[in-house]
C-alpha cells in the first residue's frame, strides 16, 4: 500500500479528542452533532482524565491532562499534553488527535515494534496500550489498545444523543512518515483508513472523521472543526 491510496479497512478502537475543558467540549459537540457524552474518570497516575462519547462501532475520548506534572511523566500524558498544545497554538477548542486500534495482546505487539507498554487504569477499566511513545511523535500513527475480554468497551455506552451513531466509517490522516513501518500490523475492521502525503505546515495529523448515523446521515469532524460546526 502507497500513502495517498485508501488502505485496508482498520478496527479503530477510539480517536482522542484532547481539550483543555472537556466538559465544554462535550457540550460543544452535543450543540453541533447531537452526541452526547457519559462519565470517564480519572487515569490512575497519569495525570489525564476523560468523558467518552459511544458510538456503537468506536467511541470518542475528550481528554484533558488535569496534572500536567504527573502527565509529563509517562507517554500518554505526553500524548494528551502534545495534544492541548497544538490546539493552543491553533486557537482551536480541542483538537482531533492520536487514534487507537485495538489489539489481542499488547505485549507481543509491543515487542514487534520494538516499543513499550503501558498500563491505563480508571474506574472501571483496565487496559494495555502499546506504541504510544511513537504516537507522540507522530500524531498520525495509532497505538495499540489491548482490552481484557471481560470487559466492555466504551463504544457501547448508553448516552442521551439526540441522533443515532452507527460508528466511525471513515478517518483520514496525512502524515510526514513512511506508514510502511506499522501498516501491516493494524487490525482489519469497519473503519476506511485514508492516508495522504503531509504537505505545507499541516504537518502529521488525523485530519477528518466520518461518523455514520442510523438514518444515513453522517457528521464529519474535521482537525479545523474537531467539535462539528455551529449552524
Amino acid at each position: 500500500m502507497r500513502t495517498g491510496h485508501v488502505a485496508r479497512p482498520v478496527a479503530v478502537d477510539h480517536v482522542l479528542i484532547v481539550s483543555g475543558d472537556p466538559a465544554a467540549a462535550a457540550e460543544h459537540l452535543f450543540v453541533t452533532t447531537g452526541l452526547a457524552s457519559v462519565p470517564g474518570g480519572e487515569h490512575d497516575g497519569l495525570g489525564t482524565r476523560n468523558l467518552i462519547v459511544p458510538l456503537g462501532q468506536g467511541y470518542l475520548e475528550i481528554v484533558e491532562p488535569h496534572d500536567v506534572a504527573a502527565a509529563s511523566a509517562n507517554p500518554f500524558g505526553r500524548l494528551v499534553l502534545a495534544g492541548l498544545h497544538r490546539a493552543e497554538d491553533e486557537g482551536l477548542p480541542a483538537c482531533l488527535y492520536s487514534w487507537s486500534v485495538s489489539t489481542e495482546d499488547a505485549a507481543a505487539m509491543a515487542e514487534t515494534l520494538n516499543t513499550g507498554v503501558l498500563p491505563l487504569s480508571r474506574a472501571g477499566v483496565s487496559v494495555l496500550l502499546a506504541g504510544v511513545d511513537e504516537s507522540v511523535a507522530d500524531p498520525s500513527r495509532p497505538f495499540f489498545l489491548q482490552r481484557e475480554q471481560f470487559q466492555t468497551s466504551p463504544a457501547l455506552r448508553t448516552a442521551n444523543h439526540r441522533v443515532a451513531p452507527v460508528g466511525i466509517r471513515r478517518m483520514a490522516i496525512s502524515t510526514e512518515e513512511s506508514w510502511s513501518t506499522w501498516a501491516d500490523y493494524l487490525p482489519t475492521g469497519s473503519t476506511q483508513l485514508h492516508v495522504e502525503p503531509s504537505t505545507g505546515h499541516v504537518g502529521s495529523q488525523l485530519t477528518e472523521l466520518v461518523i455514520d448515523l442510523v438514518d444515513g446521515d453522517v457528521i464529519v469532524l474535521t482537525a479545523d472543526h474537531p467539535l462539528g460546526v455551529m449552524t
